[in-house]
Formats: C-alpha cells, sequence, structure tokens
C-alpha cells in the first residue's frame, strides 16, 4: 500500500523522538539555557527601545485631579497633574492659565501642583498648559495640557410667604432658574447658612429662636442647642469649611448683644467668644474670615479684633473703629471706617491703608455698604444727587480706585435697592430691589424686608443681568 502523507508526518516525528531520545541531560539542559537567554534577551531589547522612545518623547499625561466644585467655593485649590516620568523642577512661568487666574506652582517626583491663589470663576472652561516640561533623567521637554470645567453656580434664596403662608428656602440653578428646589419651609425663617450636607436655618416667633439643622432635602430637621432662657438671634454666620456657626444672642430682656459659637462637629456646645480680658463679648458687629474659623468683632465700645474660635492663637486687637464694612473675600483683609474715612486693615500685620474711592460719574456720591472684592476693587452701593440737590439716584458700582462702574441702577422709577451681596468669588452681584410702597414687616429680627423682594444678578466683569427671581439672602 502506498504511504500517505499523514504517515510521512509520523514517521518523521518519531525519528525526530528517537535522536531526541539519544541526547544526554546535558545537551537537553543547554539547549533549554540557550533558548531562555535568546528569550530574555529579546524582552531586554524590547524593553530598551520602549525606554529609550518614552525618554526621547519627554514626559506624558496620565492623570489630573481637581475638585471642580471647591475650587469655586474656597481660595487655595490645586489641580494636580501626574506625568509617567519622575519630572525636573517646573517654574511658574511655565504654566499658562486660561481664563487667566492667579496661581503658584510646585513640582513632587511625578506631579506638578497648581495652587490657584483665588476661588476660580462658576460653569467655566479652564484650560492649563505647562510648556518645557522634562524628567530628571532626560532634558528631552514636552508640553502638558490639560482641560477642565468647574461647577456651575446655584443660589439658594429666603421667598417670604404671602397672606399668612410659611416662609421658603429654595435652590436652583443660576441659569435655569425656573428648576427650583423647595429646601424647608416654616413660620418666620429669619437667615439660613449652607454646609456641604445640611443648611442651618434660624427661625423665632419673635420672642424665642430656634435653630434648626436641616438635610437639603428638607426630610430630617434637627434642634441645635442655643444659650439657656429665651433670646433672639439677631445676627447669624458660619464658616463652610470649619463647619462652625456663629450668632449673636439677645437674652429676653436685654439690649446687648453676646457673641456665642457653635461647632458641628464633637460636642455641639454652644460658647461665648471671649474679650481680651476674658469675659464673654458684646458685640455691634462681626464677620467671619473666608475659609478660617476666626471672626472680626466689633465690640461694643468700638474696638475691632480678630478672635481665632479653635484657641490656638490669642485676640489680635486692630484698634477703634466707628463701623466694621466686611472681611475681603480674599480672607486677608477687613474693612473698616473711621469718622474720616474706609481703610483696608491687614488682618495678619494690622496695617492700615486708606481706601481712596473715585469719582461716580464725575462727582462726589453718598456712599454706603461696600464689599471689598480684591485688593484693589470694591462693589459699593452709592447715591448719587441730581445737580440742584433735590433729588439722587440709588446705584451699585464697581471701583478699581481709577474709575467708577455702574454695575447696577433700578429700572423703574420708585424701585429701591433694600441691599446686595457678592457671591464668594467676586463673579456675580445679587442686588435685592422692592417697590418704594411695598410694605415690610418690621418683626423680623433679622434682615426685614418687604415680601415682595426681587433679586437680580449682575455679571460683576461685564455688567450683564445673568438672572433674576423672587426673594432675598442669596447664599451660593
Amino acid at each position: 500500500m502506498t504511504p500517505t502523507s499523514t504517515d510521512r508526518w509520523s514517521a518523521e516525528r518519531e525519528r525526530a523522538h528517537d535522536e531526541g531520545a539519544g541526547l544526554d541531560q546535558a545537551d537537553l539542559s543547554r539547549r533549554q539555557g540557550r533558548r531562555f537567554v535568546a528569550v530574555v534577551i529579546v524582552l531586554a531589547v524590547v524593553c530598551t527601545i520602549f525606554g529609550v522612545l518614552t525618554h526621547l518623547q519627554g514626559p506624558k499625561l496620565t492623570e489630573t485631579q481637581i475638585d471642580e466644585t471647591a475650587v469655586v467655593a474656597q481660595s487655595g485649590q490645586q489641580l494636580r497633574l501626574f506625568a509617567n516620568q519622575v519630572l525636573a523642577h517646573v517654574d511658574a512661568d511655565q504654566v499658562e492659565v486660561s481664563p487667566a487666574a492667579p496661581h503658584t506652582v510646585s513640582t513632587s517626583g511625578d506631579v506638578i501642583a497648581v495652587q490657584f491663589t483665588d476661588r476660580l470663576r462658576y460653569g467655566t472652561e479652564y484650560t492649563v498648559t505647562v510648556d518645557g516640561v522634562s524628567s530628571v533623567y532626560q532634558a528631552q521637554p514636552s508640553t502638558l495640557t490639560t482641560t477642565f470645567s468647574t461647577a456651575a453656580a446655584a443660589t439658594y434664596r429666603i421667598v417670604h410667604g404671602a397672606d399668612g403662608a410659611d416662609d421658603r428656602i429654595e435652590r436652583a440653578p443660576l441659569t435655569g432658574g425656573a428648576d427650583r428646589t423647595l429646601v424647608y419651609q416654616a413660620a418666620r425663617i429669619q437667615a439660613f447658612e449652607v454646609f456641604d450636607t445640611a443648611v442651618a436655618v434660624v427661625t423665632d416667633d419673635g420672642t424665642t429662636s430656634t435653630l434648626s439643622l436641616v438635610s437639603p432635602d428638607g426630610v430630617a430637621v434637627e434642634t441645635l442647642p442655643l444659650p439657656d432662657g429665651p433670646g433672639l438671634i439677631t445676627r447669624f454666620g458660619a464658616d463652610a469649611a470649619s463647619t462652625t456657626i456663629a450668632f449673636s444672642w439677645r437674652p429676653q430682656g436685654s439690649e446687648t448683644d453676646t457673641l456665642y459659637t457653635l461647632p458641628l462637629q464633637g460636642q455641639r456646645a454652644v460658647t461665648p467668644v471671649q474679650s481680651i480680658a476674658g469675659e464673654p463679648i458684646t458685640v455691634l458687629d462681626w464677620f467671619f474670615v473666608p475659609g478660617r474659623a476666626t471672626v472680626v468683632v466689633q465690640s461694643a465700645d468700638e474696638t475691632v479684633a480678630a478672635f481665632d474660635l479653635t484657641g490656638a492663637a490669642p485676640p489680635r486687637p486692630y484698634g477703634t473703629f466707628v463701623s466694621l464694612q466686611g472681611v475681603a473675600l480674599d480672607g486677608g483683609t477687613f474693612v473698616a471706617a473711621t469718622a474720616l474715612q474706609s481703610s483696608r486693615v491687614d488682618l495678619d500685620t494690622g496695617e492700615q491703608t486708606p481706601i481712596p474711592f473715585s469719582a461716580v460719574e464725575g462727582g462726589t456720591p453718598f456712599r454706603g455698604e461696600l464689599v471689598a472684592v480684591g485688593e484693589t476693587t470694591y462693589v459699593q452701593q452709592v447715591a448719587v444727587p441730581a445737580a440742584d440737590g433735590s433729588s439722587y439716584r440709588n446705584l451699585v458700582v464697581v471701583d478699581d480706585l481709577k474709575e467708577a462702574r455702574a454695575l447696577y441702577e433700578p429700572s423703574a422709577v420708585g424701585t429701591t435697592i433694600e441691599g446686595f451681596s457678592v457671591s464668594p468669588n467676586g463673579q456675580y452681584l445679587a442686588v435685592e430691589t422692592a417697590e418704594a410702597t411695598a410694605e415690610t414687616d418690621f418683626s423680623y429680627t433679622i434682615d426685614p424686608v418687604p415680601t415682595t423682594v426681587t433679586t437680580t444678578i449682575v455679571d460683576i466683569s461685564t455688567g450683564g443681568v445673568v438672572a433674576s427671581f423672587a426673594g432675598h439672602s442669596t447664599a451660593w
């Protein structure tokens, strides 16, 4: 029978097996060793080629990290860029941020940290480019680029109930404000402060205050402690970063206010702030320093001092002022006035710098409430008298010490400005207005305003109106 191809293949395989069987163990070991070495050499060459290509190409970006919500709420937030190599030092002038934002730069291992000096703008796309990045082993530069978008703005506000209905705290996106969410409703809501996972709310019945901690959906409500005995909270504030509440407390029958604090962490004990003399301090006015558990206080004798609520530092006195006008958004200075002028006071050194306000429309206006939004930039409500002095116009201006630019003026005759505030990042102005004939319930303890208050949101950089809604006491 003729052999098939399969038979021939099987025979050849058997002969090869027989020949292999004739090799001694030493020969087999040498063959296996040569094969192993060959494989190792090939792998080493491949790895070397990839390593050389990597170094010749320069560092590559592998990951970025940033909290897109915190970066608009707090200054000093970081963008961290991770590379695939240990990096040489990166100078600040190698980093470009667009839109421009003040920043510092540090390098550690394979990480470049870009720290933003100020809060960034809401709902904005930022591009960060780092030029000339090289590793510590190879001076082959490359460019690292990343883009991120900050969280869009959302606002909380108080809306007074009409005809005896409960007041409401509502939350809504800045644009598309019709998508309102009810956070909490109760009679006579006086003030509130927003934290990451809760809202602290002050209500009262005209005689005694209640302080509540409310979940964002309004379902869970916890009553927080207050000083013993009946009394009213007359001023309310909080520092979200340290989750610390502060409030002015006026006992029933008293005409003076004492400053108390309540940390939401730990024992939640209500504690009076101690004066420099070691006594509970009676206050005229006070403000939290943004991002710090510190309050700047004007006491009953008009002296102003900073108090570290953690107790880590003693009180820091600054002198006597007739009014305390607020703490700058950057948390480094505050503004206070003597009988002659307003000054910016450095919180660390106490150095006072007079504020030379600009003319408004060529004239000298009457000046009111102000907010320091930048190192030399202020937002202020002013009254501009008519040429004959028979009337005046109310408006809000932004002043960079070179010129005062009008940001907002009521469009209708008979509309008054009830107050204003600035978003924590200095991007938006919130102006509260009402008809001059609107009735105000002055039985409200904190910030009595007409029921029909309207808040208008203005972009400070452009002067454009971006939103308008019913309510007041805007929080971000």
